[in-house]
């Protein structure tokens, strides 16, 4: 072949490949934001093309098990549903609450938001990379012990936000606004979530972030297996006061959290099982 030609073959655009004619039909549905049709095309895909890279990442935002809900020691966490919708209104009007769930600012969620939300909460990580739970405690309506009577009081709220699905990482929050549920119900909310992430649907890192005027709330994500990885200075602005807020940075990441004994007992005491265990070691 002469340098002519060899110059010209390489100006020739390249045949997609297969599997790259499949990613187009997944990302078209993405477009039109018909996940459901994205996930059966992602699967099929699968079939043809085992453990592709670019596959296994739509799959994974697209994955039911997203909207499974969560449940341990008499503490449930649940896809928030319309009939939520007081329990959510009240926290969202707990300002010295959200304020301290949400320490990097929030727009003022009208009804008319919350309703629409609730309303559209299917594939939440696919439309804004978040996931959001309604904590809720087992209560009966008789003396104890519970009977069939049992049901479920919603008490605070839980996210995962800002879910980066190319580095399997998110940011944890957990709130429960009235202090007798909060220091027990809270660490076990963590836990569930912490064996939810690494252990359910594969995250690979959880960071929290913590406004260093708030110590227990500091401690608490410590406590809880964290580790402390910085302080970021005059961080975030107070939107009332105007002054400036340092803030704690931390993370969890995987390997840490299997080798946490901290995590192993709190576990085996709250939940009853080692959730430092992977779900094939457990078995």
């Amino acid at each position: 072949m002469s340098q002519l030609e060899e110059l010209n073959s390489a100006r020739m655009p390249t045949k997609p490949s297969a599997a790259e004619e499949w990613l187009s039909l997944v990302d078209e549905q993405f477009r039109k934001k018909d996940f459901k049709h994205a996930r059966d095309v992602v699967l099929q895909g699968l079939k043809n093309f085992p453990n592709h890279p670019h596959l296994l990442d739509r799959l994974f935002i697209v994955d039911q098990r997203w909207d499974t809900p969560i449940s341990g020691h008499k503490v449930h966490l649940t896809i928030p549903a319309e009939d939520d919708f007081p329990f959510l209104q009240q926290c969202y009007a707990n300002d010295p609450f959200m304020e301290q769930l949400l320490p990097m600012g929030r727009k003022k969620q009208t009804p008319e938001s919350i309703r629409f939300a609730l309303q559209h909460r299917e594939f939440s990580v696919a439309q804004s990379r978040t996931l959001h739970w309604i904590i809720k405690k087992e209560a009966c309506a008789d003396a104890p012990p519970c009977t069939s009577n049992t049901h479920l009081m919603p008490i605070g709220l839980a996210s995962l936000i800002d879910i980066q699905i190319a580095h399997r990482r998110a940011e944890l929050l957990v709130g429960i606004p009235g202090l007798q549920d909060r220091k027990k119900t809270s660490a076990i909310s963590m836990l569930l979530i912490l064996d939810f992430a690494f252990n359910r649907i594969g995250l690979h890192k959880l960071t929290s972030t913590v406004i260093a005027s708030n110590q227990h709330s500091q401690k608490s994500t410590l406590a809880a297996g964290f580790c402390q990885e910085g302080l970021r200075r005059q961080h975030l602005r107070d939107p009332k006061s105007r002054t400036w807020l340092d803030c704690y940075e931390n993370g969890l990441v995987e390997d840490h959290f299997r080798d946490s004994p901290v995590i192993a007992r709190m576990s085996q005491r709250l939940l009853g099982r080692d959730i430092t265990k992977s779900l094939s070691e457990a078995l």
